[in-house]
């Protein structure tokens, strides 16, 4: 099914959960006095959108009364207090003749909202886009109420208004990306899956999906990204979209020569640099790494990205020192980037493995629980950032069989200091 594509991996979950930030329960049955006088079903927007609120309208009213109602909507929205705000909320929006009160309608349709009541949610968001269509914020409501009833051609016309309002916000891109795909419309959910990847090239996860769409629908990204560079030579854009794509794919050697390209068209083009490096690295060259690695920094000394990659290098080489330097440096650039921590729980662990080498007892000894504990306690670090959280928490779990217990500690004295000369360093 072609849904799969979108719940594999690890990360893919959140992609069908974006934008649904209120807890809906999966039945509609429950029901209010608001609903439209008709009762026949329709696939997307009311068939009548009269309310008992209609009925009570006075022809004749001051403004200022209107300011008032909304006043009072405001603070009983202000301290959730929704049912009680809503009467108000409607009194403003009956009798509203300025067009001044235009933003009830969306804080009528975030209380419905947060009160779980979605048939009432759609009255107000589609009875408010025939009244003000620019309203941005009833489109992500009637969005994302059509988008948990499974209507998925309901949803499309309210996400392409939020990405047309808000190109730069990704998540309305996803969102948008899944939607067509459901409705088996390739063209556009390569191209919004696309925007995804041109918003963060730094989201691996969106660029292999991007990758999977592409062939789910009969298309091979890699061979069109390769004919598209080598059609225009002097595209850097080009170069760079094959050569990611070949490195994305683990063809590290392939994704050489589209960046190589690209750096002989401007020498100080830092994606194409990192990605020499990174691609280096998948060969295991990394000597060859640490060169285009210290070539950006040599432009871009603050790059906490490439100064993790750094240390990360130095500490597969064994050069443990040096690698803390490159992840302290990271850390004065970004204090609350959790990058550096768990590239400094990965240096911890590198060196445990280093040292169990080198002893004829690979025994796991009291030393080499202390650095697992520091491997964990960098990692502990690292969930204070909601980038890293998640992985963070996930080692912790698998090193707990590894760090000292409280037997252990007793028995060495409660020293949580190493001895053992191979890990000299960390003490320094």
């Amino acid at each position: 099914m072609k849904s799969n594509i979108w719940l594999s991996g690890k990360k893919l979950v959140i992609i069908t959960a974006i934008c649904i930030m209120l807890p809906f329960t999966t039945s509609y049955s429950q029901l209010e006095d608001l609903e439209p006088l008709g009762t026949e079903e329709v696939p997307c927007e009311p068939e009548n959108f009269s309310t008992i609120y209609d009925q009570q309208k006075m022809d004749s009213l001051e403004q200022q009364k209107v300011a008032e109602w909304y006043s009072l909507a405001r603070e009983e929205f202000k301290y959730n207090n929704y049912k009680r705000a809503i009467p108000y909320y409607w009194k403003v929006v009956v009798h509203n003749n300025s067009g001044k009160f235009k933003v009830a309608f969306s804080k009528l349709a975030e209380c419905y909202y947060n009160l779980n009541l979605p048939d009432s949610v759609l009255l107000v968001c589609y009875r408010g886009l025939k009244a003000f269509p620019d309203q941005t914020r009833l489109h992500y409501y009637a969005g994302n109420v059509q988008d948990l009833r499974g209507n998925t051609q309901c949803a499309i016309p309210h996400y392409e208004a939020l990405v047309k309002e808000s190109p730069a916000e990704k998540s309305y891109w996803v969102k948008l990306a899944y939607l067509y795909y459901k409705e088996d419309d390739c063209p556009n959910a390569i191209r919004a899956q696309q925007k995804v990847v041109e918003l963060d090239s730094k989201d691996a996860e969106a660029s292999r999906l991007l990758a999977e769409i592409m062939e789910k629908c009969g298309e091979d990204p890699l061979k069109a990204r390769e004919s598209a560079w080598r059609n225009d030579p002097t595209s850097i854009n080009n170069a760079v979209e094959y050569g990611k794509a070949a490195f994305e794919r683990g063809l590290y050697k392939e994704a050489l020569e589209p960046f190589e390209s690209v750096i002989k068209l401007d020498p100080k083009h830092l994606l194409a640099l990192e990605y020499m490096g990174r691609s280096h690295e998948g060969l295991n060259q990394l000597s060859k790494s640490l060169t285009y690695y210290k070539e950006i920094l040599q432009i871009d000394a603050r790059n906490v990205n490439v100064l993790c990659l750094t240390a990360s290098v130095y500490g597969r080489l064994h050069e443990f020192p040096s690698a803390r330097r490159y992840v302290q440096n990271a850390q004065k650039v970004d204090p609350g980037n959790g990058l550096p921590n768990m590239i400094m729980a990965e240096i911890y662990e590198n060196t445990v493995q280093f040292c169990m080498d080198q002893r004829t007892d690979k025994k796991l000894k009291y030393d080499d629980k202390l650095v697992y504990k520091y491997s964990q306690d960098e990692l502990r670090k690292a969930t204070k950032d909601p980038n890293y959280a998640s992985e963070a928490s996930r080692r912790i779990n698998q090193f707990d069989p590894l760090v000292p217990t409280k037997e252990d500690v007793f028995m060495y004295k409660n020293r949580m200091t190493t001895n053992d000369p191979c890990y000299s360093w960390i003490n320094q």
